[in-house]
């Protein structure tokens, strides 16, 4: 299977591997090459900012979330297109206590594809040999096809950085200046989602002009082109049946400025299975939409929209209403605070929310959870029986407190050893911190249609 593909890598977290992968894509739009982003590991935001080069929903390769299935996530979106796939961290990190486990280089080998290593030269000479020639040769399966020096402070510099390189026979795919460098905006989770507020306007065609004067395009095309075949056996489709029956499930979604932390394949994977995604805003909406069979509502940033949340009062009530008729209700991190009977701000002003979860949240300045999580359900739900195991991310500057005891959603585990109950489960509603992947355990949503079905029946 034929697949232009390639991986922008770092040396490290804040290399400039978002501005440098959303430029690249960007510019070989340009050039109309038919360009599909991706993004190593969990994160929601970076593929904001591809979709807006590319103007295709971006996919995210995480081994974690995604187990086997990843290189059919991967190929069923790519298709006749040419992957950019932006990296995680540095090259060589992945999971805790892993020898590279979900890393950059770890999905690069498993996808067959070349990768180009960004590096920060802002402080470097001739070490820089150094420094190429050990991720190089770290792991002899990995396929280092270029170079991009990031950040070079004088012309001077690039040349003595280059004449270092030429030794390891390594090309230097692209110099960018370090005036020319340009920030994506930022705060407390990383990077400012596009669809909450947007990008100044230019800004992606800046990028696109900045890549196209310093970077090689050609040269990046020949590296995409020469990408091995995929092997097709490897390329198994995710086991999933569509759930045919007269009633159709009409997945309600929560998608605004305040809730918009959604995978795309977990999207189209219930689509797949029959389910109409039905949009809602519960900021800009009155109500529910109506004959709605189940609720979603992911993570985002409520707490920078908790005077609007808070102020909605119609909507609240259509949200307790739905809660109280017993019919699904899924949420994730900000949703799952949003659930609850208020939110305290960074200023620790309350925001009253909906009080369908006997809890309250605050957030504050240090991070409170970040990491790979593996969940076992502690009752029967709608996602699935008790025992059911789930893997998934958490990443939350905020923490609850409960009113009352009440069951939680999953016992946590690291390894074999229980770490901590998390989240709450009762009746119709499931809710946590943790952040699922659908298409890594199809079995999720078809217990969900399934459970929807017979109660429908009833």
């Amino acid at each position: 299977m034929k697949i232009p593909r390639l991986v922008i890598a770092g040396t490290h977290s804040g290399v400039g591997k978002t501005t440098l992968a959303t430029g690249l894509m960007a510019a070989l739009k340009k050039r109309e090459r038919p360009i599909q982003g991706y993004k190593v590991g969990p994160d929601y935001i970076d593929p904001s900012y591809h979709a807006a080069a590319t103007g295709r929903a971006s996919r995210n390769l995480d081994r974690w979330l995604l187990g086997e299935h990843l290189p059919f996530i991967f190929a069923q979106n790519a298709g006749d297109r040419w992957a950019v796939i932006e990296g995680v961290m540095g090259m060589f990190d992945g999971m805790s206590g892993t020898a590279g486990y979900g890393s950059t280089a770890d999905v690069a080998k498993i996808l067959k594809a070349p990768i180009i290593l960004i590096v920060d030269a802002s402080s470097m000479s001739r070490s820089v040999a150094a420094l190429v020639h050990g991720f190089n040769t770290y792991d002899p399966a990995v396929n280092l096809q270029g170079v991009i020096l990031n950040r070079v402070k004088s012309p001077a510099q690039e040349k003595i950085l280059r004449q270092a390189l030429e030794e390891l026979h390594i090309p230097v795919v692209g110099v960018l200046p370090k005036e020319a460098a340009l920030h994506l905006p930022e705060r407390h989770l990383g990077l400012i989602p596009v669809g909450e507020s947007g990008l100044l306007e230019g800004f992606i065609d800046t990028l696109s002009q900045l890549v196209t004067k310093h970077i090689d395009l050609d040269l990046v095309e020949r590296i995409m082109l020469g990408a091995p075949d995929l092997d097709e056996a490897c390329l198994d489709p995710i086991p999933a049946q569509p759930m045919v029956q007269e009633h159709q499930f009409r997945l309600g979604l929560a998608l605004d400025e305040a809730f918009l932390f959604y995978y795309q394949d977990a999207l189209d994977l219930a689509k797949r299975l029959n389910f109409t995604i039905v949009p809602f805003s519960p900021l800009h909406d009155l109500a529910l939409p109506p004959d709605l069979d189940g609720i979603f509502i992911g993570g985002g940033f409520p707490e920078l929209h908790l005077a609007r949340l808070s102020e909605n009062l119609t909507f609240l009530d259509s949200l307790r209403s739905y809660a109280a008729s017993g019919k699904p209700v899924y949420a994730e991190c900000g949703g799952y605070m949003y659930l609850g009977r208020s939110i305290s701000d960074f200023e620790g002003q309350e925001f009253p929310l909906a009080g369908v979860i006997p809890m309250k949240s605050e957030m504050t300045t240090r991070l409170q959870g970040i990491g790979y999580r593996r969940g076992v359900f502690r009752e029967d739900t709608f996602l699935g029986p008790r025992g059911t195991t789930v893997q998934g991310h958490e990443f939350h500057y905020s923490r609850v407190t409960h009113d009352q005891q009440f069951p939680p959603a999953y016992e946590l585990f690291k390894g074999d050893q229980s770490t901590r109950m998390e989240g709450y489960a009762r009746e119709n509603i499931v809710a946590s911190y943790l952040h699922l992947h659908f298409s890594g355990k199809s079995q999720l949503l078809e217990h969900w249609f399934s459970t929807c079905s017979r109660r429908i029946e009833l």
